[in-house]
């Protein structure tokens, strides 16, 4: 739920901070009208973005239209004259943006109405209710405080302006209108990059305002109330006191609320499951891990890690795919598709942690998809798995993680770690590391000098 707040927030949150200004010295339509209008451009915008196409150049266009929209919305808030047309072009376009996105996608999988749905469906309609209610709390605000309506309008503007710019600056280069230089890119990826910041600069606007009504307006009309004294004076300084501090604290809470959903979201919700505990193994010396089997037949996911000679971790994990008997599978916690993200379990059901795509237990073991990769020729022995080294040594390639470990000179003796040794050489399945050239140089001519007899043997 808390994904479609954010979604919302992002779309639309800079936006509502504009109109709010907007309509503050302005004398608005009737209650009706207005929400009538802004649900009919909103859900126009929406429409439209499933009629536009996918390339750079609506991409293009699309940016181009809503940088000029919003320069031309900042230019007539020099003027006081009522004109509907750029709320309902505001509103369109942010539903056009948020339209595009894979929120209304991500709001069911099926086509019936279950309780997902219902639980996604209202959370977009309390975000928007929440936008919109900030927004009517915001303008009360700035028509006893016209002048810092600037605030909003300069710093929303700037909002949706600088990133804007960034998407415009990349699709012209994408499309070869411009030259593709290390200026211009580094510009574009640090100005789209302000976008995920959007919800935040909004919210941050409007506890400005709120600060500076608290002192402008709260605070002399309390000690105005304080220092009456005849009895309906006294009476008429509560009253402004008290709507002065419901209305404050109304857009506080609003704005709380915003800030707990976008938080949770970019702290909580978004992030990637955890893998669960590793346990490291070592590789004893006929090359051949040997592994409990009892343990691992709970239908739980173990996870296990082994450190290559090179300090490259090698994750797997076993896991018993049938709950009725002993059906072990053992696999690489990576797959082709996605790298060395891991899975996770989650019930019946091995999620993977890069794409999200679950997948059955009896199916571990299957090659291909996103399914985890195999570990080949493993076999059970009595009351134990027993795995070669060999076949955990096929899925280096697919790690990343590197840990420093402290290796030896076969030359020189000298002790250093493999990540700051200068030189290494892979000889007999094994990688040896030297200190400076000269020794691995010596090495690589002779390297049977340097090794005892049982190394030698393994070469090939």
């Amino acid at each position: 739920m808390s994904y479609y707040w954010a979604s919302i927030l992002s779309a639309f949150l800079p936006t509502t901070v504009l109109l709010a200004a907007h309509w503050a010295v302005r004398r608005p339509y009737g209650p009706w009208i207005t929400l009538l209008s802004s649900a009919a451009a909103l859900l126009a915008g929406i429409g439209l973005s499933f009629a536009l196409p996918a390339g750079q150049f609506a991409t293009l266009g699309l940016g181009i239209a809503q940088f000029v929209l919003l320069a031309g919305f900042l230019a007539w808030q020099f003027t006081t004259r009522r004109e509907p047309f750029w709320q309902i072009a505001l509103l369109a376009v942010a539903g056009v943006l948020w339209g595009r996105s894979p929120a209304l996608a991500s709001l069911t999988t099926i086509h019936v109405i279950n309780t997902d749905f219902i639980l996604n469906l209202a959370s977009v309609v309390t975000a928007f209710a929440a936008c919109l209610l900030l927004g009517w709390l915001l303008c009360l605000l700035l028509r006893e405080l016209p002048r810092w309506r600037w605030l909003l309008l300069l710093g929303g503007g700037a909002l949706q302006l600088v990133p804007l710019s960034g998407n415009i600056l990349l699709s012209l280069m994408k499309l070869q209108a411009l030259e593709l230089t290390r200026a211009r890119l580094s510009f574009a990826a640090k100005t789209i990059d302000l976008e995920s910041a959007a919800a935040y600069g909004a919210l941050l606007l409007v506890a400005l305002l709120l600060a500076v009504a608290a002192l402008r307006l709260a605070w002399p009309r309390r000690r105005a109330w304080q220092a009456a004294q005849a009895l309906i004076a006294r009476r008429i300084a509560l009253a402004a006191y008290r709507q002065t501090r419901a209305l404050l604290a109304g857009a506080a809470l609003v704005v709380l609320a915003m800030v707990c959903a976008q938080g949770y979201w970019d702290a909580v919700a978004s992030r990637p499951p955890a893998l669960s505990a590793v346990t490291r193994v070592d590789m004893p010396p006929d090359n051949e891990l040997r592994l409990t089997l009892a343990p691992l037949m709970d239908g739980n996911l173990h996870r296990f890690a082994w450190v290559a000679d090179d300090g490259k971790v090698v994750r797997f994990f076993i896991i018993n795919r049938l709950d009725d008997r002993v059906a072990p599978s053992v696999v690489l916690d990576a797959c082709l598709l996605c790298g060395d993200k891991g899975y996770v379990q989650q019930g019946n059901q091995v999620v993977c942690v890069g794409c999200g795509v679950h997948m059955f237990k009896p199916s571990i073991g299957k090659p291909g998809g996103c399914n985890p990769v195999p570990v080949e020729h493993w076999r059970v022995e009595g009351e134990q798995i027993v795995i070669p080294k060999a076949s955990l040594e096929t899925g280096l390639q697919l790690f990343s993680t590197v840990l420093t470990i402290e290796v030896t000179d076969p030359v020189s003796g000298q002790k250093l770690t493999n990540t700051s040794a200068p030189h290494r050489y892979a000889y007999a399945g094994k990688t040896y590391f030297f200190a400076d050239e000269a020794a691995f140089n010596a090495f690589r001519d002779e390297p049977e000098k340097y090794l005892p007899a049982a190394a030698q043997g393994d070469a090939p």
